[in-house]
């Protein structure tokens, strides 16, 4: 059993990188092309190639860890596959289409990653930013589980008749 779901994982894992490779190849290709071939490549500072190499090092990050939730993702599930990292591959691509083809100023837009990644922990750990339910009204979930404890209760009734 457990093997059919580890095959499973393996081919949307397959199927996805089938899928996510030849962007992600193209739209780096392009940028390195269009920093090194087409840019001023005398006019870069150390800070430049940092910024390239952080922004291609954001890309392969995106790319992995897309491949990994589509490998632990439900099959029945019909969320996109990659989740939150297709948002931040957003925002990386962004940025690069704007120091490419404007300037490097784009790079601050990178600032947003951290206060994003502190907001999805503080809501992974505390459960959201919802508000408490108000204890006065009945829950639908206790309406339900009160619902089915009667169908349960008048089940075992009639078996107990039919064995009399």
């Amino acid at each position: 059993m457990a093997n059919a779901a580890a095959k499973k994982a393996a081919a949307a894992k397959l199927q996805t990188s089938k899928t996510y490779l030849p962007i992600f190849i193209a739209i780096n290709a392009l940028f390195l092309i269009g920093k090194f071939v087409i840019g001023s490549v005398q006019s870069y500072t150390i800070w430049s190639y940092v910024g390239i190499a952080l922004l291609v090092g954001l890309n392969v990050m995106c790319y992995l860890s897309i491949l990994e939730a589509a490998s632990s993702a439900s099959p029945t599930s019909t969320d996109l596959v990659g989740g939150i990292w297709l948002d931040v591959v957003a925002l990386v691509w962004s940025v690069q289409a704007g120091t490419l083809f404007w300037n490097s100023f784009f790079y601050y837009f990178l600032l947003i990653l951290p206060p994003w990644a502190a907001f999805k922990i503080y809501t992974t750990v505390r459960g959201g930013t919802r508000a408490a339910p108000n204890n006065n009204e009945p829950q639908k979930n206790d309406e339900v589980s009160e619902e089915l404890n009667k169908r349960r209760q008048k089940r075992s009734e009639r078996r107990r008749q039919k064995r009399m």
